[in-house]
């Protein structure tokens, strides 16, 4: 059940809730009788806040999305203000995202709460200690919707419910993808293309960062580097590569510039004074669209459309929180602050000069006006999401879209998928991707990856290798590093490192038919591929406090190394599985298992078959003729699932697929036909049954 209640006089709308025919309009005294046993409400100034007092005190929260810190978000205060800010340490917040979405799971309780509000907005999860939850908005009112079920995936069920299904990306998309701030020139990119395909590492897509751009101008192309980008993109296609290209929503304030010409006085943000806001981004001096007018949104996509007719592939929405570095309001304050200042005044300049920029200001709520007269600071955590959008707007309607975001709001995941920014070349940030990405799973964004070998800093070999083994299994398995870091294309490293890289992302092509199926079973039946091991197993308490492992669809168990020099990890495992690197039945429970470098912990869980192919340098839609059934059957018996469609239109939705049950029952195997919506290629089926007495192997033709 789904219960809204709405708190003081909401005067904007995020448009995140797309469908409410299910939900019942309630006040905050009736649910006092349901799960609440106090809810205050007052009025703070230009504040509104919320405080409720649960009637059980201990329990776990899961939810917030893009978030650091650990998986369970019990015992702190987090703050809903996207902002850019690049050094991810534990205490970092906010960061880029705004999910206001938690589950509540408590030994006879469970529920979600939405809290609606694209403005600033601070929850605290229980800090105190007392069993109290408290809202706090800056605004006249927000919406809030309370999801009452018995399990864990009802919930998320019902959140997906309100705001709206997962969106599926191509099935290249699933490829490995190589990526550099920046690859600077045409013969760059064809140079990385080629050493891919010469060295026999398979790669499908090529991101291209804001140096293809001519003075970093969006809608633009570098005529000196990239002189003749149509031919290197068709050279590109020629070779099984995709490319996918960057924007940013600043425009350079520039006479002549076309989308500057077309977009000042019309569809700019204004400041205070009634002008176009202005402030500095990579360009120097730029505006900003104003992504939340309909009118806006069909002029960008407009412009991505002719980026589509080049020949890119997809896009990364970036800069999108907004990010500034500095405006004009700034230089004058950080003037007149340091005019009479002296060298001895010490810690005071540096601290007017680091008030300058995105990251003190949080945002600049009062400087930014939209064109509906609404303040910035009740809309901010909706322009990222506004702008994906808009750009997914410029697609043809039935292609599928590769695009990704770094700034987002709940119900982003109806026009695309994000990634985590600014990650760094730490040990940590392992660790703390594997709790992002779960996390972004809890809170129905399925389209998600990080930068793989961390952006920021020098990558060591060791790292690198552990980095890749963990994005094998997510759903964007993207390598990106920055500018005046070492290089981390997989050839840049030792020889016995090189061919570990290689190792690995042939791994993830092998693995292609199951991560497919898993993955568009999930966009289908608003499942995530990647999940704490809690979301198949609610009933096993242990699994609530696994946060260094997941679940890969129903079948696959993953459990990262994150520390140097591991050699072997304990590992819990919520029923009897396969270790799938020595083919050896392991228990229920915990274990320690071994994992040189050369391997990563991974399980498949008794009872199970998991489909897999041979290597193939890139994907073309449909998986291999020939492929492995690797069927864990113990005591002789298991049940997996196959899924095949065209792969890059939305044709999945009016039931153009094929779905295919397989069952092993002692010797014995049939495919039950699910669905039978798409033309079926013969394939040729490699069975091998891991039994409690030994392996058996024979083939089939389906």
């Amino acid at each position: 059940m789904i219960y809204k209640v709405i708190y003081g006089n909401p005067d904007v709308s995020s448009e995140a809730v797309v469908n409410e025919k299910k939900v019942k309009l309630v006040d905050q005294e009736y649910l006092k009788n349901v799960i609440f046993d106090e809810c205050l409400l007052k009025k703070e100034k230009e504040y509104l806040i919320l405080r409720i007092k649960l009637k059980e005190k201990r329990g776990f929260y899961f939810g917030f999305g893009d978030k650091v810190g650990p998986l369970n978000r019990k015992g702190r205060r987090y703050i809903f203000w996207n902002t850019d800010d690049f050094i991810h340490h534990p205490g970092a917040e906010p960061l880029y995202k705004s999910f206001p979405f938690f589950i509540y799971i408590s030994k006879n309780m469970k529920f979600g709460i939405f809290t609606d509000y694209p403005g600033y907005m601070e929850i605290d999860l229980d800090s105190e200690g007392k069993g109290e939850i408290e809202f706090k908005v800056r605004g006249e009112g927000f919406n809030q919707y309370i999801i009452l079920e018995e399990k864990v995936k009802k919930i998320l069920k019902q959140y997906l419910y309100l705001t709206g299904k997962n969106v599926a990306f191509p099935f290249w998309s699933l490829g490995y993808q190589q990526s550099r701030w920046s690859y600077s020139s045409q013969s760059e990119v064809l140079q990385i293309a080629k050493k891919f395909r010469d060295k026999n590492i398979p790669c499908d897509v090529i991101w291209l960062d804001i140096d293809y751009m001519e003075g970093y101008k969006v809608f633009t192309w570098n005529k000196e580097n990239f002189s003749n980008y149509k031919l290197m993109l068709e050279k590109l296609h020629n070779m099984g590569f995709k490319v996918s290209a960057i924007l940013d929503p600043g425009v350079k304030v520039e006479k002549n510039y076309e989308v500057f010409e077309e977009a000042k006085d019309r569809y700019f943000l204004k400041d205070t004074s009634g002008k176009d806001f202005e402030g500095a981004v990579w360009p120097g001096r730029v505006r900003f669209p104003d992504f939340c007018e309909n009118k806006v949104r069909k002029w960008w996509a407009r412009k991505v459309n002719k980026l589509l007719e080049d020949g890119i592939d997809g896009f990364w929405n970036d800069m999108n929180e907004i990010a500034i570095f500095a405006s004009e309001k700034d230089i004058e304050d950080a003037k007149e602050k340091l005019k009479n200042m002296k060298l001895e005044d010490g810690i005071k300049v540096a601290s007017v000069i680091g008030e300058i920029g995105e990251i003190k200001k949080r945002g600049r709520g009062d400087e930014i006006v939209h064109l509906s007269g609404k303040k910035h600071y009740k809309l901010k955590n909706v322009y990222g999401f506004n702008m994906i959008r808009a750009t997914f707007g410029g697609f043809p309607k039935n292609k599928r879209k590769l695009i990704i975001t770094r700034s987002a709001y709940s119900g982003v995941q109806r026009y695309g998928g994000v990634w985590t920014g600014d990650n760094h070349s730490w040990w940590e940030h392992i660790l703390l991707e594997i709790q992002r990405i779960n996390s972004l799973s809890m809170v129905g964004v399925f389209n998600s990856g990080f930068d793989v070998g961390g952006f920021g800093g020098n990558v060591e070999p060791e790292l690198i290798v552990r980095f890749m083994q963990l994005g094998v299994f997510m759903p964007l398995f993207r390598n990106h590093s920055a500018i005046e870091t070492r290089r981390q294309e997989p050839w840049s490293f030792d020889t016995e490192y090189e061919e570990l890289l290689k190792d690995v992302i042939v791994y993830r092509y092998k693995l292609i038919p199951y991560l497919y199926t898993s993955y568009m079973l999930g966009i289908l039946e608003d499942k995530p591929l990647i999940a704490p091991i809690f979301y198949y197993f609610e009933n096993d308490e242990q699994s609530y406090q696994v946060f260094d492992q997941f679940m890969v669809g129903k079948s696959l168990l993953v459990a990262p190394v994150y520390n140097p020099g591991v050699t072997k990890r304990m590992v819990y495992l919520p029923k009897r599985a396969l270790n799938f690197n020595n083919k050896i039945f392991v228990r229920k429970g915990w274990n320690l298992v071994d994992a040189p470098l050369s391997k990563i912990p991974h399980f498949i869980l008794d009872g199970s078959i998991v489909f897999m192919q041979d290597e193939v340098q890139y994907l073309k839609n449909s998986y291999n003729d020939v492929l492995t059934a690797h069927v864990v059957a113990y005591n002789d018996k298991a049940v997996g699932y196959l899924y095949e469609d065209d792969g890059e239109s939305y044709n999945y939705k009016k039931g153009l697929y094929n779905l295919y049950k397989v069952v092993y029952d002692k010797g014995n195997v049939q495919f039950l036909t699910k669905r039978n919506g798409f033309l079926h290629r013969k394939r040729k089926i490699k069975f091998k049954i891991y039994r409690k007495f030994g392996l058996d192997e024979f083939e089939l033709e389906f």
